[in-house]
């Protein structure tokens, strides 16, 4: 794996002095999903063209491989059983089912423990992880990774907040919402064209969401009354992972070999603001209120539970062993480690590929949300995450391709 990061590293920095000063016009989950053909015209030439493969937040260079003896692009592997073919499409799939199991995790987590403290020590664990990439992080994207990471820990804070008493795969369907963030913010932010035939994908990918979302919240017997604060914490979840995910992508465009470096930096910010969270909630500050209904109140003054609820106690109570397995694997494996695998699998698929595997991450929060605490799906919950998902996997159409079936007018 260290030499294909290498090679990586490498490629970019042999192209990346002839290249021209371009832009990157983000989306989600992927680049393509939402540029235009003008956009993509004005921003590539024949020979010139510094190509990405985006998802998830994370970009990086095609792995092309090289013949040692003529030093040409070898082709890429032909679709079917073989090692080249499967092992990518296979770390990725698997990526997605390791996301999947943070929702049942997270809330197993939070029932043992504060959610502050909880937070707290899976996201130490990662940024401990990760840290050897910190140190490579290029200066000139300090600043903008530490905003960035900012807005991640957004995401993760109010994910524990919401898992405190909204169902794992709720929340995990509502964060599917990104979808709906990110073409946003391309619009406010990059003044990007957004209409039907602009992105007839973006708009189809919209109007699915929303239905499905309608459906998740209204469909119970209770309607609007079934909805509560768990589901406007699962929405800023979204909130803050899909404007963490435009403004990764924005960077890692441009420096595709800052992918680990700036994924460090979102941890360590998400462990700084979770640790002031935790800091504060452990305290008792204002009335308990930042315990967001956990029974926990100021544990850091609770010598009978202070050792236990942080690190490294968590690790020596018998009594709270699966707790801190949890934390260790939500910690090392699917904050981590998935982002190691990504950035391995990515570069030997295409964006829109990437995007239909890693959109099936709410399923799988649904299926570990049975299996590790039981939960069950409601007819209308699974009729709404369906629809989300299908969202997700929307925004990979070719917009191209869609014009034409359509028999929409473009003009550029």
């Amino acid at each position: 794996s260290s030499n294909l990061l290498a090679r990586r590293s490498l490629s970019f920095g042999a192209i990346s002095q002839r290249q021209p000063k371009v832009s990157f016009a983000p989306s989600f989950p992927a680049l393509r999903s939402t540029s235009t053909d003008e956009e993509k015209a004005t921003t590539a030439t024949a020979e010139d063209d510094l190509d990405v493969i985006c998802a998830r937040g994370v970009c990086v260079l095609p792995d092309d491989e090289f013949d040692e003896d003529t030093n040409e692009i070898l082709p890429p592997s032909q679709p079917g059983l073989n090692f080249g073919y499967v092992w990518p499409r296979g770390l990725l799939l698997i990526c997605s089912v390791l996301y999947g199991t943070n929702f049942p995790l997270g809330k197993l987590m939070n029932d043992a423990l504060p959610p502050s403290a909880a937070t707290s020590v899976r996201m130490l664990l990662a940024t401990i992880a990760l840290s050897p990439f910190l140190f490579k992080l290029k200066p000139q994207l300090r600043g903008t990774a530490a905003l960035c990471g900012t807005f991640t820990a957004l995401g993760y804070v109010s994910q524990s907040i919401a898992l405190v008493d909204t169902p794992a795969a709720t929340v995990s369907f509502l964060g599917a919402l990104v979808v709906l963030v990110c073409p946003a913010l391309a619009v406010l932010v990059d003044k990007q064209r957004m209409g039907f035939a602009d992105a007839p994908q973006t708009w189809i990918a919209a109007i699915t969401c929303l239905l499905g979302v309608g459906v998740l919240e209204l469909g119970g017997d209770g309607g609007l009354g079934d909805v509560g604060w768990g589901d406007v914490w699962s929405i800023l979840q979204a909130i803050g992972f899909g404007t963490s995910f435009f403004i990764t992508e924005r960077m890692m465009a441009k420096e595709p070999d800052q992918a680990l470096p700036i994924t460090a930096m979102q941890c360590g910010m998400s462990a700084i603001v979770a640790g002031v969270w935790a800091g504060l909630d452990g305290t008792g500050f204002m009335d308990g209120a930042l315990a967001f209904g956990s029974p926990h109140g100021a544990w850091l003054l609770d010598e009978s539970v202070k050792s236990s609820f942080t690190l490294p106690g968590l690790f020596f109570d018998n009594a709270f062993r699966n707790v801190a397995l949890a934390a260790a694997f939500t910690g090392f494996i699917t904050t981590a480690g998935n982002r190691v695998g990504e950035t391995l699998a990515l570069g030997k698929l295409s964006s829109s590929e990437a995007s239909v595997l890693l959109a099936t991450e709410p399923l799988w929060a649904a299926v570990f949300a049975n299996v590790l605490i039981g939960e069950q799906l409601s007819l209308w919950d699974g009729v709404g995450g369906a629809l989300i998902v299908a969202a997700c996997v929307a925004t990979s159409i070719d917009p191209v391709w869609l014009r034409e079936k359509l028999q929409l007018k473009y003009e550029e």
